[in-house]
């Protein structure tokens, strides 16, 4: 193993536990119950999601292409999505902020995403061989990402189309 692949290895698995751990502190926000900034509610699903593409795409970025990692996404966002449709939401449209109302799930979906970014980068360094608790940490990672993904979305587009709500105190 020469220098460079070691410094892929390494590097984009502590990549993939920054954007998972990135998840998680911005998602943490909609557990205060504090008005925050509307984008915001984009964030952990986008960074979730970009930590799940670095994963697929390294080494072989065909696997992206195989159709159980669109299924496993597709049922994450569609989870996630219903969640974004029926959480508790409340929107300032004159300053851009909302209140999530009972928002921790997307605090436990990013840290089991970090969780198994974690133990996946420490077993497969470790091993230096096939990793076989590999596609089980993948696929967690995916639906927790999907998850977060299609919450994300869902509550971004709710947040901008719904009745305003004063916030600001």
């Amino acid at each position: 193993m020469n220098a460079r692949h070691l410094f892929f290895v390494y590097g984009l698995d502590i990549v993939i536990v920054l954007l998972a751990i990135g998840a998680a502190a911005t998602a943490n926000l909609e557990r205060t119950r504090e008005p925050f900034p509307r984008f915001q509610l984009l964030m952990p699903g986008l960074l979730a999601v970009a930590g799940a593409i670095i994963l697929f795409s390294y080494p072989d970025i065909r696997d992206i292409t195989n159709p159980e990692v669109w299924l496993v996404s597709a049922a994450g966002v569609l989870a996630g999505a219903c969640r974004g449709a029926m959480m508790g939401l409340e929107s300032d449209q004159v300053h851009r902020t909302v209140r999530v109302w009972h928002g921790r799930d997307a605090v436990w979906a990013a840290w089991i995403m970090v969780v198994f970014a974690a133990v996946q980068g420490s077993i497969e360094t470790a091993l230096r061989d096939e990793n076989p608790y590999e596609t089980t940490a993948e696929g967690v990672m995916l639906l927790a990402g999907g998850y977060l993904l299609g919450r994300s979305i869902v509550g971004w587009l709710r947040a901008r189309t719904m009745t305003h709500h004063d916030l600001k105190d």
